[in-house]
């Protein structure tokens, strides 16, 4: 397996709210939100969580789950004590790599709208739903995928950790030989087509394919932070 990551502050954004971490089996991106430094705060504290919980892969629905909870819970926990940190929270997408009937399946737990994505035989799919005021709307038929692209409220999440109620969506995908995963914020998708994603993801070197879709977001417009992680499987 061979893994490449790529994050940079974009071109208006004076601090990083992105924060990303992986191993050999589990990687995470989160998208932190809040005033000041709050969200960069509620970033680091999901990926913190997610990389010292000891995930056994013995019920990995559950293991995910209960990691995800405990840093929804901590990050709450945190905005209540410090009023600086007040109405912090941050996305979160992250990968289990497990071993199913001997097969190697890939558990996604996922929170906000970063994203998900499976590119196998040169073709892309999501897979993640964004949590959004605008992926509901084009759920229930009241906007176009253009119409999204440039909606008001396209930025508005309808749940991230730290923020009220959550409910944690769980994706299975079993891995097949030379798959690649990326795991992104907003700040790529949100400027990057599916046509360009895949021009970038055809490319080897899954470093030089990180860097390669976080500058084309910079240079498309960089408005805000931007985390590209990619996971090869032999």
């Amino acid at each position: 397996m061979r893994i490449g990551a790529s994050t940079c502050t974009g071109k208006v954004r004076t601090l990083n709210e992105d924060a990303f971490w992986y191993d050999e089996r589990c990687f995470v991106v989160c998208d932190g939100m809040g005033g000041h430094q709050a969200g960069e705060v509620a970033s680091a504290m999901a990926v913190d969580t997610i990389k010292r919980y000891q995930f056994k892969c013995e019920d990995p629905v559950e293991e995910i789950k209960y990691a995800i909870s405990l840093a929804h819970q901590k990050i709450y926990q945190a905005s209540r004590e410090k009023p600086e940190l007040s109405g912090m929270g941050t996305t979160l997408t992250m990968g289990l790599i497990c071993k199913q009937d001997e097969h190697l399946v890939l558990k996604i737990g996922h929170v906000g709208d970063s994203r998900a994505y499976l590119f196998r035989n040169q073709e892309l799919s999501q897979l993640t739903k964004d949590h959004s005021v605008v992926e509901e709307l084009m759920r229930n038929g009241g906007l176009t995928k253009k119409e999204a692209a440039v909606h008001p409220q396209r930025n508005v999440l309808t749940q991230a950790l730290g923020l009220g109620e959550i409910e944690i969506d769980i994706i299975d995908c079993p891995i097949q030989s030379g798959d690649r995963i990326m795991l992104c914020t907003d700040g790529l998708s949100n400027l990057v087509d599916d046509q360009q994603l895949i021009e970038g993801l055809i490319k080897e070197n899954p470093q030089e394919t990180a860097d390669f879709l976080v500058e084309l977001a910079n240079s498309l417009d960089g408005r805000d932070n931007i985390t590209v992680l990619i996971v090869d499987f032999p």
